[in-house]
């Protein structure tokens, strides 16, 4: 028998006899010594077994007594105990970004000890509507980490996670969240990120910068929001006449067929384009147009992905903390099922990969 297995027989073992009630919230369990005499485990592995109960919420440890079953565990029966399956809603699993998020989740979810579900909406409001309702019919206790769906637009879908919410089932939130509930999230920081793309441009000597931006998700606007307190601290007008906005169903339709990017964009050095993915394809419309990144037209884009490494102009772009920010939901979920109660949102700090798609614009040519 592997480690693996022999360390999940003697979790399960002892999780068995706290759902069956013959272990009750602060009985001291088995120590590692003994733990490796039923199973023939090693103390490591024995140290483990423990440690990925300990994470599940169900034990906890005691400096210089012994690992105990949790107290409070039960406590309200009428809502009944939580799964072992942490159920991951997300918006895509083939853009991108998303790989390098849900497998760093996944993988801390599974070292913990928990099954993972992946579910996906396609960003499509009404998807989400009936995943939330069959949750909610068959009564799951799955604790959920979900991708909002156009979180830039009016939701009608928010009375569902707060009956969730409400039956005590963990929910968090990533890469974006909806303001209008409590629930906590773990995304980049987003207003942030928007002001140092253009505060980046504006320090290259740019003042007439337009944008392209993502209208029906959160990170759209908030990039925006912070596009424009750049300008506005750099005491710049303010052109809503250069920016350009977008949403899911015109990038699918073909977002090079809009003739009015490059108009509105026609008097501009530079601009700050929503993610790699539209910073690519701008920089494909300019081509066509024999208008030259960046001599003619400077990009700063968001998500520091592949896609901007292997752009025609490799993009200057506001890393997204892919990896670490999968890792960090997964384990303030962890902390969130074990009860915790400490604040549980978190937004990473921007920073920004510089490359060879911004051109420094000096006073004589403005």
């Amino acid at each position: 028998m592997s480690r693996n297995a022999k360390y999940l027989e003697a979790a399960e073992w002892i999780r068995q006899r706290i759902r069956s009630g013959q272990l009750r919230p602060g009985d001291r369990v088995e120590s590692e010594n003994q733990l490796s005499a039923v199973f023939g485990l090693s103390r490591q592995t024995a140290r483990h077994a423990l440690e990925v109960l300990v994470e599940q919420g169900l034990l906890q440890r005691v400096k210089g007594s012994g690992t105990y079953v949790r107290e409070g565990l039960g406590a309200d029966p009428a809502r009944g105990e939580l799964s072992h399956t942490v159920t991951i809603v997300s918006t895509y699993v083939d853009s991108y970004i998303f790989p390098r998020i849900l497998q760093s989740m996944i993988r801390v979810l599974e070292e913990a000890g928990f099954g993972v579900k992946v579910m996906l909406t396609n960003n499509q409001l009404e998807t989400e509507r009936r995943l939330l309702l069959r949750f909610l019919e068959e009564g799951s206790r799955d604790p959920l980490i979900v991708e909002p769906v156009m979180s830039g637009l009016p939701n009608p879908n928010l009375s569902c996670y707060r009956e969730i919410w409400d039956r005590g089932i963990p929910v968090l939130f990533f890469h974006s969240y909806y303001p209008e509930l409590p629930i906590p999230h773990i995304s980049m920081n987003d207003v942030e990120a928007g002001k140092l793309a253009a505060r980046y441009l504006i320090e290259q000597g740019h003042r007439q910068i337009g944008g392209v931006f993502k209208r029906d998700d959160g990170q759209g606007i908030r990039r925006y929001q912070g596009f424009l307190e750049a300008v506005c601290q750099a005491g710049l007008p303010i052109r809503e006449d250069r920016i350009c906005w977008y949403d899911t169903r015109e990038l699918k339709d073909g977002l090079e067929k809009n003739p009015w990017i490059l108009e509105r964009l026609s008097e501009c050095s530079a601009c700050v384009c929503y993610n790699d993915q539209a910073g690519h394809i701008l920089t494909g419309i300019c081509r066509q147009a024999g208008i030259r990144i960046p001599e003619d037209l400077s990009i700063v884009s968001f998500d520091n992905s592949e896609l901007a490494k292997l752009n025609a102009v490799p993009l200057t772009s506001v890393a997204h903390p892919m990896e670490k920010l999968g890792e960090r939901a997964a384990r303030t979920m962890l902390r969130m099922i074990r009860g915790s109660r400490e604040a549980a949102t978190f937004e990473f700090v921007p920073e920004m990969e510089i490359r060879s798609s911004v051109f420094p614009f000096s006073n004589s040519n403005q």
